[in-house]
């Protein structure tokens, strides 16, 4: 392997530990209509597998939450115990994950016109199946 931080990843053939060249992406697969439900889909990248289920729009579950003008819009990131190769539970309290549920959320909320579904709400609920990589990206 060639020295540096930066190329500690990189043969002397100019390859990756995955068989990419330094400047070649990952294989991109996508499918939709994954899961029975409102909307879905099924992502590779490389080995980074993610499944996404979105529900909605629907009554909302707590009262108080609702607003009179735009849906309430949620997000959730799960990691399988197993994706990252190893056992790791993952707790109430991983912010890791809390922080790529807001980050998608951020993004819906732009995307999703949400004053069109007074009353409602819209949930998005974000799995890690397998993961090889940054997870953010594939989130």
């Amino acid at each position: 392997m060639k020295g540096g931080p930066a190329n500690e990843f990189i043969s002397p053939e100019g390859l990756r530990v995955d068989g990419r060249r330094a400047g070649e992406v990952r294989r991109i697969r996508c499918r939709m209509g994954a899961l029975r439900a409102d909307g879905s889909a099924y992502l590779e990248q490389g080995s980074t597998k993610v499944l996404v289920r979105v529900s909605g729009p629907r009554e909302v579950a707590r009262r108080a939450k609702a607003s009179h003008d735009a849906a309430l819009l949620t997000c959730e990131f799960t990691a399988l115990p197993f994706a990252g190769g190893q056992h790791r539970p993952q707790g109430r309290g991983d912010r890791n994950a809390a922080e790529i549920a807001l980050c998608v959320r951020q993004v819906f909320e732009k995307i999703v016109q949400v004053q069109l579904y007074p009353r409602a709400q819209i949930d998005i609920a974000i799995s890690l199946l397998q993961a090889d990589g940054d997870a953010r990206a594939a989130a």
